[in-house]
């Protein structure tokens, strides 16, 4: 299994975080770690030191899923992937590849892989809603009943 780090400004990582959940169940090797306002970089570094530590008692390999490219918590934790063996990092992270992970990471031995797959379905799960025929009654059925 591939352990899981979720972070980001504010309450970005909590809110995907419980949004995962929300749909696919409680996940086990995962941590989240929310940059806070006020907090400072060196307790939001020893937040992510301890996270992957913790991890790395139980898993081999980390993907740490942040929300910006470039901003704090990506900068700390590709810090980490360049000191340390078997941690991916992605940015810009969002609830479908979360969800399709979470289905993923129990049989995939290798977290690079693992990312590429999760990179597509990011790709994929952005759209712009296009409404063809607005009288077209199965379009309706089709947002009755959500996920």
């Amino acid at each position: 299994m591939i352990g899981f780090i979720i972070t980001g400004h504010g309450t970005y990582a909590p809110g995907m975080h419980g949004a995962m959940e929300m749909i696919a169940g409680t996940q086990e090797k995962v941590r989240v770690i929310p940059f806070l306002q006020g907090m400072t970089l060196e307790e939001f570094q020893d937040e992510m030191v301890s996270s992957i530590n913790f991890l790395k008692q139980e898993v081999e390999e980390i993907v740490i899923f942040t929300d910006l490219l470039g901003g704090t918590p990506f900068k700390t934790a590709a810090e980490q992937a360049l000191f340390q063996q078997n941690i991916e990092v992605v940015s810009g992270t969002n609830l479908s590849m979360l969800i399709e992970g979470t289905m993923l990471r129990l049989g995939v031995t290798s977290a690079s892989a693992f990312v590429d797959q999760l990179l597509q379905t990011g790709k994929e799960g952005i759209n712009k809603l296009e409404i063809i025929n607005a009288a077209d009654e199965s379009l309706i059925d089709d947002f009755s009943e959500g996920i």
